[in-house]
Parts: structure tokens; C-alpha cells; sequence
């Protein structure tokens, strides 16, 4: 998202944005949810001096993509890529909390980094750094309603399909304008790790298992002792034939 170029005027007339040079009209859309979802997100500790005084400075940090669609800045079509995410606590909430979203472009290097700040209730922000010392919250995701503007002609886009969110640009046609909204949704989770499938051993199969047959049984000694028995008896048997016989002669 290059900032630079001829300054061009910009105009808002009946809710649609015009630039000069350019037939595409934009327009905003209250309706529809801007969604992002984020990974690797870290915790950044610290203190700053702001107005003379000494604050702590506690945020999470991530890298964030829009999902289904993308973020540039209206006249230009260079897709923003990766947004650099800030998750912040508010340093005051009312009674009913609502958690704020900023969306914007910042120069660094000569080139223009987008950005999105997330400002969180204590409570949501407590609530996500006990979940991420325990590894629940390693990716994270929001949807949220924004200032940020759509082509009119992507306006009737059925929720789900890709779409195109712009940031407006300031009075003097160069800079982006910033967008803010309200987050509606936020969710963490952690990462999703792939499961190891365990495949059997190929270089030395089992044996096959040995099925025994009645032959191979051993003897227990019930039966030992009823052959001996057994053999006594035709043994006596034998004995009594040849007496008898004996006695016949």
C-alpha cells in the first residue's frame, strides 16, 4: 500500500465516497462484519512515558490477515498483505464495557505498514493472558463493524464471499484515512497441531501365532493315573484267562 502519488481530491456526497480520476464509487456497509483472524500471538510487557508520566505498557502482539478479502486503501488496488495486530487494555471501562477496533496505515521504511489496534475491556484482556500462560491462546480471531468502506459495486456480495475493505483517504488525497469501529466478536484458541499417525513395523513381521492341538496338551495327572489303572486292570484280566485255563487242563 504505497502512500505515494499526485494528490488526487476526495469527495463524500449521500454516503459515497468519490476520488477524483476515478469512476468506482465507494460506500459503507453497517451491516456487514469485518473479520480478521491472527496467529503467533506474544505477550510484550513494559512501561512508557506519556504526558509526563510513567504508564505500563501491556499488549499482545500478532500478525493478522483478513478473512475472505483483503485491506487497501481506496484509489489504490495494492493489497496490504499481513496487518500488524496490537491487543491493548483500556485503561478505564464503564459499566458496559464495548471493546474498540482502529485500522490504519503507518509509515516505516518508506513503506506503508497497515495496522490494527484492539482496545480491550480489563476483564477480556485478563481473561486472554491467563488463557495464553496455559497455551489456550495461541491464534486468535474478531469481527467487528467499521468506517471502513466498500466498491458500491461489491455491495450486494452474499455474506461469505470474498470482499474488499478500504481505508478512505484524508482531505488532501495523498494519506490513508483511519477506520474505527466496534469488535462484535473475539475468540482465541490454540494452535492445532497435526496427529502423528503411527504406521506398523515393516522389517521384522510377527510371527504367526502357534495354534496347539490336543496332542500337544500335557498330561495332567488325573489322566496319567486313569491309564495306570487302566493297564492294571487288563493286566488282572490276563491273569484270570490263563487260570483258567490252567485250570482246564
Amino acid at each position: 500500500m504505497n502512500e505515494s502519488g499526485v494528490a488526487r481530491s476526495v469527495s463524500v456526497s449521500d454516503g459515497r465516497m468519490a476520488i477524483e480520476g476515478l469512476s468506482t464509487r465507494y460506500v459503507q456497509d453497517a451491516a456487514r462484519r469485518f473479520r480478521l483472524s491472527a496467529s503467533g500471538l506474544r505477550f510484550v510487557g513494559g512501561f512508557e512515558s506519556r504526558d509526563g508520566r510513567l504508564e505500563e505498557s501491556r499488549r499482545f502482539l500478532a500478525e493478522a490477515t483478513v478473512v475472505d478479502g483483503g485491506l487497501r486503501r481506496a484509489g489504490r488496488e495494492g493489497e496490504a498483505g499481513t496487518i500488524a495486530l496490537t491487543l491493548r487494555p483500556l485503561s478505564q471501562a464503564g459499566e458496559q464495557p464495548r471493546l474498540l477496533l482502529m485500522l490504519g496505515c503507518r509509515d516505516e521504511g518508506g513503506a506503508s505498514q497497515p495496522f490494527a489496534e484492539a482496545f480491550l475491556a480489563p476483564a477480556v484482556f485478563a481473561a486472554l493472558e491467563a488463557d495464553m500462560q496455559v497455551g489456550l491462546a495461541q491464534d486468535i480471531s474478531l469481527s467487528a463493524t467499521t468506517s471502513l468502506w466498500m466498491r458500491e459495486e461489491d455491495r450486494g456480495r452474499a455474506q461469505g464471499e470474498p470482499l474488499d475493505w478500504y481505508l478512505g483517504l484524508d482531505a488532501d488525497g495523498r494519506s490513508a484515512q483511519p477506520a474505527r469501529g466496534f469488535i462484535e466478536t473475539i475468540e482465541w484458541r490454540p494452535r492445532e497441531r497435526p496427529v502423528a499417525i503411527e504406521t506398523a513395523p515393516t522389517s521384522d513381521p510377527a510371527p504367526a501365532p502357534v495354534h496347539e492341538t490336543e496332542d500337544d496338551w500335557p498330561e495332567t495327572a488325573a489322566e496319567q493315573l486313569g491309564k495306570i489303572n487302566w493297564s492294571f486292570r487288563l493286566l488282572l484280566l490276563m491273569l484270570a484267562f490263563l487260570l483258567i485255563i490252567v485250570a482246564m487242563k
